[in-house]
């Protein structure tokens, strides 16, 4: 069985996926060009908040995620074991320590109550948690992000397989700090080849991830920004 059926689907798109090609072929601004801003434009609109910022896939955007809030070598971060290997492999990738906690056995979502079990019973204080949507469902972003203001932690939503999914009226990719998706062809919203996508309503964040995907520039191509201490920014 085939699940992914692109070729039917381009057949149903070809006359305006050719004509949009060829206009970026004619243009021939072929990295972070006028398509990417307007896909920005469009999805922060449909999601509901003020900043989205593309990248090349839905793990460089954890891993911006991760970056964007300052978390490094030694740091542990909260997640689930039931995903995708990228979740915690950007946790590591960074030099970070991946702590697992428990899922709900209906959902197979990140189970709130067992967050405070892993932040209270180990030597490390958590300073994140990547909480992962699966098929089309939100975690519980309401329980989740009482639990992390009071230990005053980052979340992350990775909503790589719930994009266009809503919960009392809000969409994914608008919860957290951050949130991350994919557009892997087999993804909700997928494109061909690969990329990904953050969002987030906070003013500084986006602009850590905008500078984040272009190797730290500032306002000059060759101006590098120092990172931002996020954290006072938020919690403070």
């Amino acid at each position: 069985m085939e699940f992914i059926d692109l070729k039917t689907q381009q057949q149903l798109i070809k006359k305006k996926l050719d004509a949009n090609i060829q206009r970026v072929l004619n243009h021939g601004q072929y990295i972070m060009g006028p398509e990417v801003k307007e896909l920005e434009s469009k999805l922060a609109a449909y999601v509901g908040v003020k900043h989205a910022i593309g990248c090349a896939s839905g793990t460089d955007a954890l891993l911006m995620a991760l970056m964007a809030l300052n978390i490094g070598v030694g740091d542990a971060v909260i997640t689930t074991p039931f995903t995708f290997i990228a979740t915690a492999e950007v946790i590591s990738l960074i030099g970070a320590i991946p702590l697992f906690a428990d899922i709900d056995p209906r959902t197979c979502n990140l189970e709130p109550s067992s967050l405070e079990k892993v932040i209270t019973n180990r030597n490390l204080k958590p300073k994140a948690i990547i909480a992962v949507d699966l098929y089309g469902l939100p975690s519980d972003y309401d329980r989740i992000g009482e639990i992390a203001e009071k230990y005053g932690i980052f979340v992350i939503e990775d909503a790589a397989q719930s994009f266009g999914g809503e919960v009392r009226g809000k969409k994914t990719c608008s919860f957290g700090h951050i949130a991350c998706t994919s557009f892997f062809p087999a993804k909700p919203l997928g494109c061909y080849g690969d990329g990904g996508m953050c969002f987030t309503d906070n003013d500084e964040l986006a602009a850590a991830l905008d500078s984040i995907r272009v190797h730290g520039k500032g306002g000059h191509k060759y101006d590098i920004l120092p990172v931002l201490d996020i954290k006072r920014a938020i919690f403070q």
